[in-house]
């Protein structure tokens, strides 16, 4: 294997263990760091392709703080923890992990864990450097198009949206606003003019006003709040299109002159440092583009938008929160990429793995579905994997599985959480091995499946209760979509309700008379706890009771209240702590958990039944956790 791995963690028996543990496995285990600036040292000399990575270490320097300059440098690292409580969790996935390691582990938990972390961080990189070339490429040849400079930019801007995520750019003198999946409005002095109220000639001197950029940076939430309080320009921007954030690439023209890129994005936290790099690299293609457009325009053209694409057949809706999913399935879609579509009930999961399956190469093979919820558990491993003639009684013929049937395709598990515990350890060998195993059969039989899972179930929290694989949630969990609840996406509802109500009348052959004011207002005012599911759910009880002359109605509430108060979000992420306090909550549970195990030994630590067995520690390590950790003889008891 010879995979070099660096082991961060100041409590020297954990860390040999796991030394002895790695090379018996074959990896080749560079050096043990008990601190940050210890680990430093040894990246810069071995360069190790994997981190093992305590939390909290000698120094004033958490693993916490290590793990960013990790992920700069694109080193895979997994994070060794007392625990895996959901806060901790979710602190832990702010930094992206590729695994993470509850003590006390076993062996086999450790070479589970780094063989996922491995699987992630090979088609996470392979991914995205394929992702690139694809667009540099994609550039070149827009550049050496014939056509005309504004339809140049935008086709560029096009193919920028799915790598850096925008809802409207600038690029040189001309403005694009993303108004569908694939159409773009270009926004001139006269356009923006006309939107935002103000007149041409403020505009210009507003825009005049603005001191160029020479630097790239990027402004999230408050920074490019108070960024646009220092340039009214960008201000008028913010304020017309409800922009939250901002991107900005500089680019020196040969005539000396400055001009830029200028990403602005809706959500509050669009951008960070991967989106400035990838700019950099491009910036000889955007300067190219851009030159022309200052030197020849003599104002903006309104060029038509890009019909929506078909792939999307049946999702609905011109949300930038949509778009961004849109923009998510699009990049991972190419790829076998494993994805992990995440929602509440009713947000269209199965339609996502459908355009991922028809964006695909494997489009061509088959889409296989399986509601994990609807099957019950002593049937589910025959459903999967099929069985042979004579496996168990009532097995009168060979059956083929859903994986096979998906051979070379593509294979949807809906509802994942649902699956149990025993059916998730084959499921992660088929995604380890490739392979299953029939009921009955001999040998494993090989498969070449694209796997595509989804949940409305908060699988971080399932894993902390015990319920769900941490090693299966990460193998799965290699690129995540998640879907926004309706009640986010407000803009959507009326085209939402509109092709609700045009499919159900042209299925129970009813004119289509409209839908009125009034209930359009009121579906446009609720908070749709049951999402697009039951927005389509009203639209048909409507059409149903309809008259077919006059526009629908609602007729009645429904749902216990359709008019009642907005509820809070059912899925609602629980805030992220700050390091300190996942620290505090760390030490907190692992001093609960030993010192109850201690009390179960009543306070013996050595020896058969004691608690340094119970726990899975050498009797030393335990010994120096209790007296870290402040427990004291009179809590035994």
């Amino acid at each position: 294997m010879n995979e070099k791995v660096l082991i961060v963690e100041d409590e020297y028996i954990v860390a040999n263990d796991l030394r002895l543990i790695l090379q018996k496995a074959g990896y080749q285990v560079c050096g043990i760091a008990a601190s940050v600036p210890e680990a430093l040292d040894i990246i810069a000399q071995h360069h190790p392709g994997l981190v093992l990575l305590d939390i909290y270490l000698k120094g004033k320097l958490t693993g916490i703080d290590l793990a960013q300059q990790l992920r700069e440098q694109h080193i895979a690292f997994v994070y060794l923890s007392a625990n895996s409580n959901q806060e901790v969790l979710e602190a832990a996935k702010a930094t992206q992990p590729y695994g993470f390691l509850v003590k006390p582990f076993r062996e086999k938990d450790v070479l589970v864990t780094l063989d996922v972390a491995r699987y992630r961080h090979e088609h996470s990189l392979e991914s995205t450097l394929h992702r690139e070339t694809r667009l540099q490429e994609a550039l070149s040849r827009m550049m050496a198009e014939e056509s005309g400079y504004e339809e140049k930019l935008l086709k560029m801007a096009m193919a920028l949206q799915s790598h850096v995520p925008f809802d409207y750019l600038a690029a040189g003198p001309l403005g694009f606003l993303r108004i569908g999946f694939d159409e773009y409005q270009v926004i001139g002095n006269r356009e923006l003019s006309v939107i935002s109220g103000q007149r041409e000639a403020a505009l210009e001197t507003l825009q005049a006003a603005a001191p160029p950029d020479h630097t790239v940076a990027w402004y999230n939430r408050e920074d490019f709040q108070r960024l646009c309080a220092r340039h009214p320009f960008r201000q008028l921007l913010a304020r017309t299109f409800g922009l939250e954030s901002h991107l900005v690439m500089p680019l020196l023209l040969a005539n000396g002159e400055v001009t830029a890129f200028s990403f602005y994005s809706r959500r509050p936290d669009a951008y960070q440092a991967a989106h400035q790099a990838l700019l950099g690299r491009l910036q000889p293609l955007l300067q190219a583009a851009v030159a022309p457009a200052v030197k020849q325009s003599t104002g903006p053209a309104v060029l038509p938008g890009v019909p929506a694409n078909e792939n999307f057949t049946g999702i609905i809706g011109s949300s930038h929160r949509l778009l961004h999913v849109l923009d998510h399935v699009a990049q991972v879609a190419p790829f076998d990429t494993s994805v992990l579509i995440l929602g509440e009930s009713g947000t269209g999961k199965e339609k996502i793995a459908q355009s991922i399956h028809r964006l695909s190469p494997r489009s061509h093979k088959p889409l296989v579905k399986v509601n994990c919820a609807a099957l019950p558990s002593n049937l589910i491993e025959s459903e999967l994997f099929g069985y042979e003639k004579g496996a168990f009684t009532g097995a009168a013929d060979k059956r083929i599985g859903k994986f096979e049937q998906a051979h070379e395709g593509t294979i949807f598990l809906d509802e994942i959480g649902e699956m149990p515990l025993e059916l998730q350890v084959k499921l992660l060998r088929v995604l380890q091995e490739k392979e299953i195993e029939r009921i009955g059969g001999r040998s494993p039989v090989k498969i070449n499946v694209r796997i595509i899972a989804a949940t409305n179930r908060h699988l971080e929290k399932e894993v902390a209760e015990g319920r769900f694989r941490l090693d299966l949630y990460y193998r799965l969990n290699v690129f995540p979509v998640l879907l926004p609840p309706l009640r986010e996406r407000p803009e959507d509802i009326r085209p939402l309700a509109l092709s609700f109500a045009e499919q159900c009348c042209s299925r129970v052959k009813k004119r289509f008379p409209g839908i009125s004011a009034q209930m359009m207002s009121e579906l446009e005012a609720w908070h749709w706890p049951g999402n697009i599911r039951e927005l389509e759910n009203v639209i048909e009880q409507s059409v149903i009771l309809n008259n077919g002359v006059s526009p629908l109605e609602l007729k009645r509430p429904l749902g216990n209240g359709l008019f009642a108060p907005p509820q809070p979000a059912p899925l609602e992420q629980a805030p992220v702590k700050t390091f300190t306090d996942v620290k505090k909550l760390l030490q907190d549970t692992e001093r609960a958990y030993i010192l109850s195990v201690l009390k179960k030994t009543n306070g013996r630590i050595r020896g058969e039944s004691g608690a340094a067995q119970l726990l899975n520690l050498n009797p030393t390590t335990l010994e120096s956790r209790i007296a870290r950790l402040g427990i004291r003889k009179e809590e035994i008891k």
